[in-house]
């Protein structure tokens, strides 16, 4: 029965990785490189969670934060059944200024969880110790323990400024994670001083980073890439055209490069087309 699941759920399942930073302690008679609770259940859907990383420090006062906070309720209901029957889609979400706060306790379907709690602001801009904290989430142990076949998770990303802690440190350690690696990420920076580098180097993708001038944009740019990566992450794509299984690193591109063509299209959409660098970004604020 599990090597029919395996075959039928696909690479994009992600069960067959060495996750890293799970630790499962050895038992007598057990061979840890076989055991697979999923041996023994079959889950009637798939999960995938959506991560929401929200910069409240200062800067984001205002109509910054008052947009971000008008976006996610409005976005809430919109979540509703883009997995499918077969896939029920859950959603994290952490605040990050001179503290991390996780605002769900763990991932909540999106079914229950159409009730948005409003953000303040605070201090400082701590992105590394963000990045730490989402680490320790992305683990079988922690958020990641879905007793069911799992999509690699969506992470977004929202700034207004520049880290103000060791951003670098942070993020060479999430890079190790799994979930994070084959995950789809997708960064927004809001106004003139993001370090859009930053984000860069957080989405791996350059397209999948995105500065916006106004609070329209930043409306519109977030409803379009939370709904569009959640469905495009939540799609199975585990046979190649001539019936072969695809490695863990296929599926990944292969739905980074369907978010970056709809990203592209947005973007003429929403901003017009017009190249950045001629874009007053801090003239909607």
């Amino acid at each position: 029965m599990a090597e029919e699941m395996k075959m039928d759920f696909g690479a994009d399942d992600f069960e067959g990785l060495d996750w890293g930073s799970d630790e499962v302690p050895s038992q007598p008679g057990v061979d840890i490189g076989e055991e697979d609770f999923l041996d023994t259940m079959e889950p009637s859907k798939k999960s995938m969670s959506i991560f929401f990383l929200i910069d409240t420090s200062g800067s984001m006062s205002g109509t910054k934060i008052g947009t971000v906070n008008s976006t996610m309720e409005e976005l809430l209901p919109e979540l509703i059944g883009l997995g499918g029957a077969e896939t029920d889609i859950s959603i994290a979400v952490m605040k990050y200024d001179s503290e991390c706060e996780w605002i769900t306790p763990k991932p909540v379907r999106v079914e229950e969880y159409q009730s948005w709690t409003r953000l303040g602001t605070g201090s400082v801009t701590c992105m590394g110790a963000a990045f730490r904290e989402l680490c320790t989430k992305l683990s079988r142990s922690e958020f990641m323990n879905k007793p069911s076949l799992s999509y690699a998770p969506v992470i977004f990303l929202m700034s207004d400024g520049a880290p103000t802690d060791d951003w670098q440190a942070g993020l060479n350690q999430l890079k190790k994670n799994n979930w994070f690696k084959y995950g789809l990420k997708i960064a927004v920076g809001i106004g003139s001083k993001p370090k859009m580098d930053v984000l860069r180097e957080f989405t791996g993708n350059d397209e999948l980073a995105i500065q916006v001038g106004t609070a329209e944009q930043l409306k519109s740019m977030i409803t379009m890439m939370a709904v569009t990566s959640s469905q495009i992450g939540s799609t199975s794509m585990s046979l190649t055209d001539e019936g072969h299984e695809k490695t863990e690193a296929d599926v990944f591109q292969d739905k980074e490069r369907r978010l970056v063509e709809e990203v592209k299209k947005a973007k003429v959409d929403i901003m017009g087309g017009v190249d950045s660098s001629s874009m007053d970004f801090d003239a909607g604020w």
